[in-house]
C-alpha cells in the first residue's frame, strides 16, 4: 500500500503509518505489474457512502467489478452491493440487476470484504458473512484475467492477493442460453447512431423519435455478430459500447431470422433498455420505453433488463420472418451511458427454429 505500487486518477493519498490508501469521489488506483486470474482478494474497506469498490480482471476499460452502495440499511437493503460487467468502461448495472444483494457492510466504519475467483465463478464475503451475488457465483466479464482497481471515495488498507491455479474453467457458450432454447440468441447489429430526440412534456424528458422500417439499414450493413449469454441477454454495450459517448441518445438497429412452419402467432417475452421499436416482416408490431427513474416510463425490476419488462404478440407468417429491432440507450436523455441491451424469449418452439450460427 504504498505510492510506487500503484497508477493513480484524480485526488488519491497514501497513509504509510496505516498501510492504506484514501480515494476521494472519482479517483481511482490500479496495482501496478499484477495480473489477476482466480484466489482471493482481501482487504479492508471504510466509505461514506455513493458507489464504491474494485474492478478486476481489467484489460484497458473491459472486467468485472464489485460494488458497494454504503448506507444505514445496507444489511437489509437488497441493492447494498452489487456485481456487474464493465465494457468500454460503462458499468452495466442495468443489465445485471439480479446479481445484487444485501450485506452487513457499514458506512464510514471499517469493513473486512473478501473475495474467491475460481474460472468462471466468485464468492464473497463481508465481514464474514457469504454474500449472494453475483447470482450463481456466475462471473459474466469479458476477460479470466487482469489488473485491479480500487475506486473512491473509499479507504482501503491491508490489501493481500492470494493467486490460485484456476480449477474450473468452463468454456464460454458463445451461442446459447444455457438450458433455456426458447432465447432468440443471435442477432445482427448495424453500426450505432445518434437517435434523433424530441421533448416529452408528460415524461418531462427527450425520447427518441419513432423510426419507420424505411430507415432501416441496408442488409450489408449488419456487420455485428451477436450472441446472447448464458442468460439469455444480447450485451449491446459490449459489442457497440465504443460508440456511447457524448451527450447524445445513442441507438442501433438490430435483425434476427425467425422460421416457421405455418402462419402463427407467438407471445413473446421481452427485456431491454432503453427504448425499443420491433418490427416483423416491415410491420411495427411493438414499441416501449424502460426509462430508468422516470415512473411513468419504467418497467419492473425498478428500470433494469428483465423478461419482466414487457411482452407481446409475434405474428409469423410460413417461411422466413425476418424480426428487425430498434434500441437505443436513452438514460437521462444521454447525459449518461450505461448497459444496453435485449432479450426475447419465445413460448415454446411449436413450428419454429430460431438461428444458431
Amino acid at each position: 500500500m504504498i505510492a510506487s505500487a500503484w497508477t493513480t486518477k484524480g485526488n488519491v493519498t497514501f497513509l504509510a503509518d496505516k498501510s492504506a490508501i484514501v480515494i476521494a469521489q472519482g479517483g481511482s488506483a490500479e496495482l501496478n505489474a499484477t495480473t489477476f486470474s482466480s484466489g482471493t482478494i482481501e482487504f479492508d474497506m471504510k466509505s461514506p457512502g455513493g458507489n464504491v469498490g474494485l474492478t478486476f480482471h481489467m484489460r484497458g476499460n473491459t472486467g468485472d467489478a464489485l460494488y458497494f452502495r454504503p448506507s444505514a440499511d445496507c444489511a437489509t437493503s437488497d441493492d447494498c452491493v452489487q456485481y456487474m460487467r464493465i465494457d468500454h468502461g460503462i458499468f452495466e448495472w442495468d443489465l445485471f440487476g439480479d446479481n445484487q444483494a444485501r450485506a452487513p457492510f457499514s458506512a464510514n466504519t471499517w469493513n473486512h470484504v473478501k473475495l474467491s475467483v475460481k474460472g468462471r465463478s466468485m464468492h464473497v464475503w463481508v465481514n464474514g458473512v457469504p454474500v449472494s451475488a453475483p447470482r450463481g457465483h456466475r462471473l459474466a466479464g469479458a476477460f479470466d484475467s487482469g489488473a485491479i482497481k480500487l475506486h473512491g471515495p473509499a479507504s482501503y488498507a491491508h490489501l493481500t492477493i492470494t493467486p490460485a491455479a484456476p480449477t474450473d474453467t468452463p468454456e464460454r457458450s458463445s451461442s446459447a442460453a444455457s438450458g433455456d432454447a426458447h432465447f432468440i440468441t443471435r442477432w445482427l447489429a448495424a453500426n450505432a447512431f445518434t437517435m434523433p430526440s424530441t421533448f416529452d412534456a408528460r415524461l418531462s424528458e427527450k425520447t427518441g423519435i419513432a423510426p419507420s422500417i424505411e430507415s432501416l439499414p441496408a442488409a450489408e450493413a449488419f456487420k455485428h455478430v451477436l450472441h446472447a449469454d448464458p442468460t439469455g441477454l444480447v450485451n449491446v454495450t459490449a459489442a457497440l459500447g465504443e460508440s456511447q459517448k457524448g451527450n447524445a441518445i445513442i441507438a442501433a438497429w438490430l435483425k434476427t431470422v425467425v422460421m416457421s412452419e405455418h402462419a402463427q402467432v407467438k407471445h413473446v417475452s421481452i427485456g431491454w433498455t432503453r427504448e425499443a421499436w420491433v418490427f416483423v416482416n416491415g410491420k411495427l408490431v411493438y414499441a416501449d420505453k424502460n426509462l430508468y427513474g422516470i415512473p411513468a416510463a419504467s418497467k419492473t425490476p425498478d428500470g433494469r433488463l428483465s423478461l419482466d419488462n414487457g411482452a407481446f404478440d409475434l405474428p409469423l407468417k410460413k417461411g422466413r420472418n425476418e424480426i428487425d429491432v430498434l434500441l437505443d440507450d436513452n438514460f437521462g436523455a444521454g447525459a449518461q451511458h450505461f448497459g444496453w441491451g435485449l432479450m426475447m424469449r419465445l413460448p415454446d418452439l411449436d413450428g419454429i427454429q430460431l438461428p444458431t450460427k
